[in-house]
């Protein structure tokens, strides 16, 4: 059976239930953990759920962490000269934040644009650890793969958008709805050629990340027009899914978040959303059970 996955980054729960997103919910929805394949000392990092997602196993059992990542960005942006310094600061202070980076920004000793251009690099799996993802192992037993832009696995810009994403955080709102429209549009694209596609492939693994940066920038419970404008782009996912139904027939479609969003503390949630158009026979409980189970919708011949 030909699969196709939706990965939809940040989408909550909570909010496609209080907005009754059919399209979304399918024939079955429901949640699956996240926080405990990262552990209590990882942070909740969109490629490293993903590479989760894709091993079938906890990223973070393989290297693939958040220090890790995080230092090497460090390196990049400091250089070879004030690495060491930072370095320094870790051993002083430990985590603790002393409001120095937007001072090393300005004053051009933090290179942000120096990052933005390596980022692809630095949060990508190395190829040892791909040869053991959903991906690779598809290929190995002769079905056609379609991914592209996918957190950990290819993406390029996804990665610098992911990179640059917060300097939005403080702009007018009419600016941050401006750069949405952008990543739409981005998104948009990528799904158009996913969807042409679909016939020459038995896989199709699509990631957006609109939503994961609509929470962001939109999901304050206590300002209607700001929840207005987020439930409009949880919309628009809910027909772009309807769109995908009815491209692909008695194919499965499932539609997968790597986490939600809790707006108190504007993090991450610790859990994330998964929907299918068929009954699934073992139910999602962790982000790296959908390995298996697309594993397993590969080799079924029809839908039940």
């Amino acid at each position: 059976m030909k699969v196709f996955v939706l990965g939809i980054d940040g989408l909550e729960a909570r909010l496609v239930k209080r907005w009754n997103l059919k399209n979304i919910m399918q024939r079955e929805w429901g949640t699956h953990d996240v926080a405990s394949v990262v552990g209590p000392e990882e942070k909740i990092y969109t490629p490293i759920i993903w590479a989760s997602f894709l091993l079938g196993d906890s990223a973070v059992r393989f290297g693939y962490t958040w220090k890790q990542i995080l230092d090497e960005r460090m390196k990049v942006a400091y250089g070879p000269i004030l690495y060491p310094l930072y370095r320094f600061k870790i051993f002083l202070f430990g985590k603790r934040k002393l409001g120095l980076r937007k001072y090393m920004v300005k004053l051009g000793l933090y290179k942000r644009d120096r990052v933005r251009r390596e980022i692809w690099r630095i949060e990508r799996l190395p190829e040892h650890i791909k040869q053991k993802t959903l991906v690779k192992e598809a290929k190995n037993l002769g079905y056609r793969v379609w991914i592209k832009e996918f957190p950990s696995y290819n993406d390029k810009e996804v990665a610098e958008m992911r990179a640059y994403m917060s300097i939005h955080f403080f702009e007018t709102l009419d600016e941050r709805l401006k750069y949405l429209e952008e990543v739409y549009s981005f998104s948009i694209k990528l799904l158009e050629e996913a969807i042409d596609e679909f016939d020459a492939y038995d896989l199709l693994l699509y990631y957006s990340p609109l939503i994961d940066f609509a929470n962001h920038m939109l999901y304050r419970p206590g300002k209607l027009k700001l929840m207005v404008h987020l439930a409009s782009y949880y919309k628009r996912i809910d027909r772009l899914v309807e769109k995908v139904s009815e491209k692909i027939g008695d194919s499965a479609l499932m539609v997968i978040s790597d986490h939600g969003y809790d707006p108190m503390e504007h993090e991450h949630s610790g859990y994330g959303f998964w929907s299918s158009n068929i009954i699934l026979t073992k139910k999602p409980q962790s982000i790296t059970d959908f390995k298996n189970i697309i594993m397993d919708l590969l080799k079924t011949d029809t839908a039940p």
